[in-house]
């Protein structure tokens, strides 16, 4: 008989959309097999049929809370003379607390789905907790304020950053395991806790992807959700100080669900940049391209998407914020990186100028990929974790 286990999501895991989406989708199939589970989803939107269909097919009991607007407000103005990150006022409700305690008894393991839903964590003593923090917020917002191009965020990542480093480091204390995405991040705060690195995987379908398109063989791609504000730092920069330097040829294709205004507005400003939002199927696109950029400036963990990309057998060029995350991976060899913008640019234009050149890179990227990164490797390492709880 499976044991029960209490997962709460700040969000909605399906459509896998976006990379939160995606990490908790395959965490909730891949815990449903050796779990009853119990799920907790807290969003400013409705369930839609699917998505209850989704939710019902893999749990044993679940309870979706909708976010008042008038009341989240309130929250984080209670909390501005607070300690406790914004993010967890915000996901921290009265009516949660409540249902917990009344029908979460028989729940032995609780998840709680990244450090915004620690605001729980006192009422689950009786349970085995593990928080999927995926990577230290407080390290990610430190850089964020002092490179992200919005006023609001960086003002918000300086106060939120201060707030998380103590946060953390209590909740870890009173969890029986954390996994982090970033094996540095895992090492750095092992201090406090049991910490786990634990890499996302890479849909194993996408490793035999075979569609494509001359359409877009002079493009290179960014592929990412576009209402993520370090992809749109990311974009941001890129137009700024890459773009001029690039063979007028080379169209660069932005695809992720979305898109805010800012986004948006480069591809007013220029003809070569081209704006998709979010698609069915966005890899006929990056199948076909001849290279794809992740510039990041700021954000934490890893990037789903490069995994995927890389995966796929695609020339990645990366900022080594990105790429540094990627444990295995060696410049040159798996993927380019470079921060410099116009050597960033002449690195795109020897790409794109010489394709060839950079075919064994692709393959070697997708052997790691399909060597280290794989759902299937997450959920045994995952599953052999949990069961160094249950022995303890």
């Amino acid at each position: 008989m499976k044991k029960k286990c209490l997962i709460i999501i700040p969000g909605i895991p399906y459509p896998p959309v976006d990379g939160h989406k995606l990490k908790i989708y395959n965490l909730i199939l891949i815990l449903s097999k050796y779990f009853d589970l119990h799920i907790i989803t807290i969003s400013r939107e409705n369930l839609s049929d699917k998505q209850v269909n989704f939710i019902n097919q893999n749990s044993y009991k679940s309870k979706h809370f909708k976010l008042n607007t008038f009341k989240s407000l309130f929250r984080l103005f209670g909390s501005i003379f607070s300690k406790i990150p914004f993010q967890v006022k915000y996901f921290s409700l009265t009516s949660v607390k409540k249902y917990i305690s009344d029908n979460s008894k028989n729940d032995e393991f609780a998840v709680l789905n990244l450090i915004r839903t620690c605001g729980y964590i006192d009422i689950l003593k009786d349970k085995s907790i593990i928080i999927d923090m995926v990577d230290a917020l407080s390290k990610s917002y430190l850089k964020s304020n002092k490179t992200t191009s919005s006023l609001i965020f960086n003002l918000i990542y300086g106060i939120e950053a201060k707030r998380l480093v103590e946060y953390e480091k209590k909740c870890l204390s009173k969890a029986d395991l954390t996994l982090c995405v970033n094996q540095k991040d895992a090492l750095n705060l092992s201090d406090y806790g049991e910490v786990k690195w634990l890499p996302n995987g890479v849909n194993e379908k996408l490793f035999n992807y075979t569609e494509k398109s001359s359409e877009y063989n002079n493009c290179i791609v960014f592929f990412g959700a576009m209402f993520y504000q370090p992809n749109i730092d990311a974009m941001v920069w890129f137009e700024k100080n890459v773009m001029d330097y690039l063979n007028p040829n080379i169209k660069v294709i932005v695809i992720g669900p979305r898109p805010s205004s800012s986004v948006l507005n480069l591809a007013k400003k220029r003809k070569n940049i081209v704006v998709t939002g979010f698609l069915n199927d966005p890899y006929l696109i990056i199948n076909s391209c001849f290279a794809v950029i992740a510039p990041m400036q700021n954000g934490g963990g890893i990037q789903n998407k490069i995994l995927e990309t890389m995966g796929m057998g695609k020339v990645n060029i990366l900022t080594s914020y990105a790429a540094d995350p990627i444990v295995g991976a060696e410049t040159n060899t798996h993927f380019i990186v470079e921060n410099d913008p116009l050597i960033m640019a002449e690195k795109i234009n020897e790409v794109y100028l010489n394709p060839s050149s950079f075919i064994k890179m692709g393959e070697d990227a997708a052997v790691l990929i399909r060597n280290k990164y794989t759902w299937d490797s997450y959920e045994k390492k995952l599953i052999s974790h949990i069961k160094e709880i249950k022995d303890e």
